[in-house]
């Protein structure tokens, strides 16, 4: 498994914390730099407006763009999945699986598949089926901390979805309607609360 670890150039301080924590999974991973929407004029911003309803942040916009270069590579790199996370990430204490173990207990097909502690905000997110230490879920939880992404998916958002109309999170909590979404029953990340995080404190 190759994981992109989303991070602002200049977030020196939640970078350190993600390659430090990335580095105890012995897995392979690469730095995806964040965009700097926020520094942009704000007639400049790359949002189409409409679907979302409502004036998106520029922090949100540049959120969105830099999860697309993930996935972005995810397909450049022929990989059939890859792992996202944003910088800055924790581990819990128990999860029933560790990251560098998923991939011997994944459900078969998927889409998306959340491994961050959910928050409760998404008042739309359903609980469908059980399958293994996951759920099948419509309507994943927002703020999404890391996740799985199959090659198929990111194939879709990027031809699909290449210009932000709302938030990252809430595109794929959208999409989850028509694919196959799962979360992980006890998750292996949440957001690290010592931190801050230029995303997500945007976002709530």
């Amino acid at each position: 498994m190759k994981v992109f670890i989303i991070s602002l150039p200049d977030s020196r301080q939640r970078r350190l914390s993600a390659i430090a924590n990335i580095r105890r999974s012995g897995l392979p991973f690469e730095i995806v730099d964040g965009v700097e929407a926020r520094r942009m004029r704000p007639d400049a911003l790359p949002v189409r407006e409409g679907k979302w309803g409502q004036s998106l942040r520029p922090e949100e916009v540049g959120c969105y763009y830099a999860h697309l270069r993930a996935l972005q590579r995810i397909v450049d790199y022929d990989l059939p999945w890859g792992c996202v996370l944003e910088d800055d990430f924790c581990y819990e204490e128990d999860p029933d699986v560790g990251l560098a173990e998923i991939a011997n207990v994944l459900p078969g097909e998927f889409d998306y598949i959340g491994i961050f502690r959910t928050l409760g905000i998404n008042p739309k997110h359903e609980r469908l089926a059980s399958k293994g230490p996951y759920w099948r879920v419509c309507e994943p939880e927002l703020l999404a901390t890391g996740y799985l992404a199959h090659r198929r998916f990111a194939e879709h958002i990027l031809k699909h979805h290449p210009v932000c109309e709302m938030p990252i999170d809430h595109l794929y909590a959208q999409l989850s309607h028509d694919g196959v979404f799962y979360e992980l029953k006890r998750p292996i990340v949440a957001i690290a609360p010592n931190l801050g995080s230029d995303i997500h404190d945007a976002e709530e």
